[in-house]
């Protein structure tokens, strides 16, 4: 089969390109993708910038930036909502380029797609120009201008498509990973959040091959139990696969009840339960979810069910309960008690190695919910809870979560 070859595609400004497509006027002039007014009250945060037009970034707005900061540094700036249905038509676009290249491909629907094309030689010539012709479709087809990198594993494909973008193409040898990233900068290492780059700065390490050159000891007194990994990816070492269709996973659970009931806060602490429970055997898998089913019987044997898509990734307890609790809400109509309560998590999407998909105001509570799942992990599912759990568990309601289904 030869060596092995994947080939990333980094869409820079992934939302801002879709809407310079749709609306040729807006090329060449600054705008910003964010929420508009009422999204904040909902939120309760500020307006961020989710993405910017490249004329945006080089008069100085970054995404992230607060909407109000963006507006005073430009002032025509042109501010879009976002259009997830947009998103994903070029998403679906994107895929069947993609498959036509690749028997197994990853897409994060965020502007990043990792293709396996090992083997692919005979078909289409050798990766960097498999590579050549997948950037050349992608331009044709769709008028979108991706970096483009081809290597011999995930990690070291996605540092190479950050050293050349916006656009480009560039192959980094089989052999080569580790002299390769010797000299780039340390930041666009994945992984290297602000707490690490911290202790970077602290130390005076500017260069990803600085990491690479600690000793075991040195790397786990600067970065902790990250520094040995740390260190293997500053060597270009990188084990994980290409996830392929990942939406044809599912997670499901059951909640049984001790006696039916119709008591409100019994059933919202399973279904508690259910999203704590499942949440983190997905964020585990390093994944997010975006379709949700709940399921429920009643005590005269009838069942009913229903889904609720999300435009957005699901990735925190929150956000899985909120999604939870308006399906349900669409869902039980029936003032009969209820035997049994479940959730199926599907359409899932690979987090990767950084929280690249998170926009920026989630970050708060993504840092709450990896102490969660951290406690979690550690000590067992249920040493720590919501309220509504431990209320519904208290009042002798709420039977063991049945055993999770994790299937393809």
């Amino acid at each position: 089969m030869g060596a092995r070859a994947v080939c990333h595609l980094n869409i820079i400004g992934y939302k801002a390109a879709v809407a310079a497509l749709k609306d040729k006027s807006l090329r060449g002039r600054p705008y910003v993708i964010a929420y508009g007014p009422g999204w904040q009250e909902a939120r309760g945060g500020r307006n961020l910038a989710l993405d910017c037009s490249p004329e945006a970034i080089r008069q100085g707005i970054r995404p992230g930036m607060s909407l109000a900061a963006a507006e005073r540094q430009v002032k025509d700036l042109i501010v879009l909502p976002p259009d997830p249905p947009a998103y994903e038509l070029m998403n679906r676009e994107l895929e069947r380029l993609a498959a036509h290249y690749a028997p197994v491909w990853e897409n994060d629907r965020a502007g990043n797609f990792y293709l396996d094309i090992t083997g692919t030689t005979k078909l289409f010539g050798p990766p960097v120009d498999c590579s050549s012709r997948v950037l050349r479709d992608i331009l044709e087809k769709t008028e979108i201008r991706p970096a483009v990198a081809v290597a011999s594993n995930k990690l070291v494909s996605k540092v190479a498509t950050r050293t050349i973008r916006p656009v480009g193409l560039i192959q980094v040898q089989a052999g080569t990973e580790a002299e390769f990233l010797d000299r780039q900068d340390v930041r666009i290492l994945p992984g290297m959040g602000p707490d690490l780059l911290r202790i970077a700065a602290l130390t005076g390490i500017r260069e990803i091959g600085e990491i690479a050159r600690l000793s075991d000891a040195e790397a786990l007194a600067l970065f902790g139990k990250k520094g040995l990994l740390l260190r293997s990816m500053a060597l270009g070492i990188d084990g994980s696969c290409v996830e392929g269709r990942i939406g044809e996973k599912r997670i499901s659970q059951q909640a049984n009840f001790e006696e039916d009931t119709i008591e409100e806060t019994v059933l919202m602490g399973a279904m508690e339960a259910l999203a704590e429970h499942g949440g983190l055997i997905m964020r585990n898998e390093k994944l997010g979810m975006r379709k949700l089913w709940l399921g429920v019987v009643y005590s005269d044997g009838i069942k009913v069910q229903g889904f609720e898509k999300s435009k957005r990734l699901l990735v925190t307890d929150k956000e899985i309960m909120t999604a939870a609790c308006a399906v349900y809400k669409k869902t039980v109509n029936r003032r009969i008690r209820i035997r049994s309560i479940g959730l199926c998590f599907e359409d899932f999407i690979p987090l990767g190695y950084q929280p690249d998909l998170f926009e920026p105001e989630d970050m708060k509570s993504l840092k709450l919910q990896e102490a969660i799942d951290k406690i979690q992990n550690r000590y067992g599912v249920g040493k720590i809870s919501k309220g509504l759990v431990l209320a519904a568990i208290k009042g002798g309601r709420l039977l063991p979560v049945a055993a999770q289904d994790y299937a393809d």
